[in-house]
């Protein structure tokens, strides 16, 4: 099967309504998927590799540790499932690269098992052996996120459930069935940083989420749920900061220096699992939804592979043109369905052939409009034609790596210029070098 690649920003035409609705989960429950095996990549966080600690052949539970480095930026991977690892071998990664995983053949027999993490673990200690990590897609371990700059004065813990990407709803179920557990653990948060407010970031088209989250706020001092705008991408930190404390985000991306520690909705989660019933982090909530035939939110065990979702799906319907991973503004291609899901999966949407934009792209006219829709105020397409012609140097200088991937600028792009892609291309390419730079002046 032959799928095209995709890497953020989607063009949308005049059916982009038909389409949200077309693809709009429309079930009442989460629904639970099972697996007969899951693939376990090793790294599923921003930061050091980790190293295998079982072997093929050996039998593991449900919660324990498979993957670990000794490095602070690191965050351990646990078997989701309860059953023997069958092999270690080379698996499909996003962007068409391959990733080392564990394969583990599940066992129904002895389903309820499962590892605890010590109840002698203060609550940073709890957060780091859970190998919770940023589940609103950046993957940065929190237990360092935790522990900020000791000048830094943290006031406000944001939880974000804004989940701005259309189409994606896996925040919007979790917040209404787990709404107390997301706010107790913003509380823990409170408690380790030493914070006075709680702040929890809704967009005002997730009405049952609301009234879930306001409903349990109720009992928990200085909480406050605030319905936002529905105007992408709203979920963006940035943007967060913007609307509920009225706070720029510096370029460098430390935004607790505003005084605000953010972190999604599903990590505040995980966070009041670690603690209060030392679960580690092995399942999460995805959306499958487009073009399959049963749309619906999934509770799954980490490692379960796309081709499994896809037929518990029902299938595709129609021949399938693009499979993305994330959302349709800022995810990234599946072009192997053998892919498995991690920390960082929330969504897979499925584009047939009769729902896929196909648009010849054009010259730039200059019409700035790329510009006006810039979150972070960029120059998208003065970015795009500096990469194009190799200068990296001028992508540099306007910016190009304070680039947060949103692809407003594709979408509006009457020209139908892939700029999204250009620019993280040349951000990527800008760290690159000052990388080698660095390593070289050493």
């Amino acid at each position: 099967m032959k799928i095209k690649q995709f890497s953020g920003g989607f063009f949308f035409d005049a059916s982009t309504n038909k389409l949200k609705e077309l693809f709009q989960v429309k079930q009442n429950n989460v629904a639970y998927f099972e697996p007969e095996k899951v693939v376990i990549p090793f790294d599923q966080h921003i930061g050091s590799p980790n190293k295998l600690i079982k072997k093929v052949g050996d039998f593991v539970t449900k919660g324990e540790i498979i993957a670990k480095s000794s490095a602070d930026i690191s965050g351990h991977v646990h078997t989701s499932v309860t059953g023997k690892v069958i092999a270690v071998c080379e698996v499909p990664a996003l962007g068409g690269k391959t990733q080392t995983a564990a394969v583990i053949k599940r066992d129904p027999s002895k389903n309820t098992a499962e590892s605890l993490i010590s109840p002698d673990f203060s609550f940073e200690k709890a957060v780091r052996a859970a190998g919770i990590v940023g589940l609103g897609g950046a993957t940065f371990p929190t237990h360092v996120k935790l522990n900020p700059a000791s000048h830094i004065d943290v006031k406000t813990i944001i939880l974000n459930g804004a989940e701005c990407e259309p189409f994606i709803a896996s925040d919007d179920f979790l917040m209404q069935k787990e709404s107390r557990k997301i706010l107790r653990g913003g509380e823990i948060a409170r408690e380790i940083l030493g914070a006075k407010t709680i702040l929890v970031g809704i967009e005002k088209d997730k009405p049952k989420a609301i009234t879930a989250m306001k409903k349990a706020a109720v009992k928990i001092p200085n909480c406050h749920v605030i319905p936002l705008p529905v105007k992408y991408p709203q979920g963006g930190e940035g943007q967060l900061l913007e609307t509920l404390i009225a706070a720029e985000s510096p370029l460098d991306g430390r935004s607790v220096e505003t005084g605000a520690f953010t972190i999604n909705v599903a990590t505040a989660f995980a966070i009041s699992e670690s603690v209060d019933e030392r679960k580690a982090l092995t399942h999460r909530y995805v959306t499958i939804c487009g073009d399959v035939k049963m749309p619906q939110v999934i509770c799954f065990p980490l490692g379960t592979q796309v081709k499994d979702l896809i037929d518990y799906c029902g299938g595709f319907i129609g021949t399938p043109s693009r499979v993305i991973h994330g959302g349709p503004m800022m995810g990234k291609s599946v072009t192997d369905l053998a892919l498995p899901l991690t920390k960082g999966s929330n969504g897979i949407i499925v584009f047939n052939e009769a729902h896929d934009g196909k648009y010849p792209e054009s010259p730039c006219i200059r019409c700035n409009r790329c510009v006006a829709v810039c979150p972070v105020r960029l120059e998208p397409q003065n970015i795009d034609l500096a990469y194009r012609s190799g200068d990296l140097f001028t992508c540099d200088q306007l910016l190009a790596t304070a680039c947060i991937n949103c692809g407003c600028c594709t979408y509006v792009c009457p020209a139908r210029r892939n700029l999204a892609a250009n620019i993280t291309q040349a951000s990527g390419e800008i760290k690159q070098e000052k990388e080698a730079l660095a390593d070289a002046n050493k």
